[in-house]
């Protein structure tokens, strides 16, 4: 379903056969990266579905990941590690090798996002007792700090200019902000989004955003103009377990999604079917 044309409820499918067991799944060209516990575990590591195989790239021991995955335009991950009370920022190479932390002494929250050139990411972290927004140079450098608002899983625009940021919940809401890469001010539309929607992300420019709209129990798929906050809806989930958290494909074709029971499968949804 192209962006802009009538909306309707589209079927959701397993992305295996058997359904895929996981949670925050992200496109990577041919795979899917995710966050899954192995078979008998509690803890999650992350996983890569390609060619209908299922492989574990990263498992800490006493540690687990937590969040979204952010996978950079090179292939390379980075995740959020908790471990005891401490929570870091890893990064590996795509097939898994090489795991190591870059949030120096930072005492990360949430997802992290990549910048458009793959040499950046963007991190919420502890300071004052509040998550305040950093981005860090992968390859070494001291972290910047970014304003100084309540921040959570940033989302990173096509160009590199604009990180929109969740607020702090207020009642059962929470407020979107957004700031430049060079920390100065970015005024958008209003939007307040309910709880368990953190998750959102650009869709071909800097003013298109993918967002969760709707109850605590039930959520679809909306767009959202962040210079006129004009509001659409993109796709109708049919009703059942709750979308966690969701990936658009570069190309606006498709949504991948994870929907919780007690635990998550993710599955797929075709905006373009035939």
């Amino acid at each position: 379903m192209a962006l802009g044309g009538q909306s309707s409820e589209l079927e959701s499918t397993p992305l295996a056969g058997r359904g895929l067991r996981g949670a925050s799944p992200r496109r990577d060209g041919a795979r899917i990266v995710y966050r899954a516990a192995k078979p008998g575990a509690s803890a999650d590591g992350i996983w890569q579905f390609r060619d209908g195989a299922e492989t574990e790239l990263w498992s800490g021991a006493d540690a687990r990941a937590i969040g979204g995955p952010a996978v950079a335009p090179n292939g390379r991950i980075a995740f959020t590690v908790e471990r005891q009370t401490t929570r870091s920022l890893y990064v590996m190479e795509a097939n898994g090798a090489s795991a190591r932390i870059v949030s120096a002494d930072l005492d990360v929250r949430g997802a992290p996002e990549w910048s458009p050139d793959g040499g950046w990411l963007a991190i919420a972290a502890i300071t004052d007792g509040e998550p305040r927004l950093f981005k860090l140079p992968v390859d070494g450098g001291a972290p910047v700090a970014l304003g100084e608002d309540y921040a959570l899983d940033p989302a990173w625009s096509p160009s590199g200019e604009i990180i929109v940021y969740s607020g702090a919940d207020i009642g059962t809401n929470f407020d979107v902000g957004a700031i430049r890469a060079d920390g100065t001010p970015q005024q958008i539309a209003a939007l307040a989004l309910s709880r368990g929607s953190r998750r959102m992300q650009f869709l071909g420019d800097d003013r298109t955003l993918v967002i969760l709209r709707g109850t605590l129990s039930h959520k679809e798929f909306w767009t959202l103009d962040l210079v006129t906050g004009e509001q659409r809806l993109l796709a109708r989930v049919s009703p059942g377990p709750v979308v966690n958290d969701f990936d658009v494909a570069s190309d606006g074709r498709e949504i991948i999604f994870d929907r919780v029971r007690d635990s998550a499968d993710i599955v797929l949804i075709d905006l373009h079917p035939d």
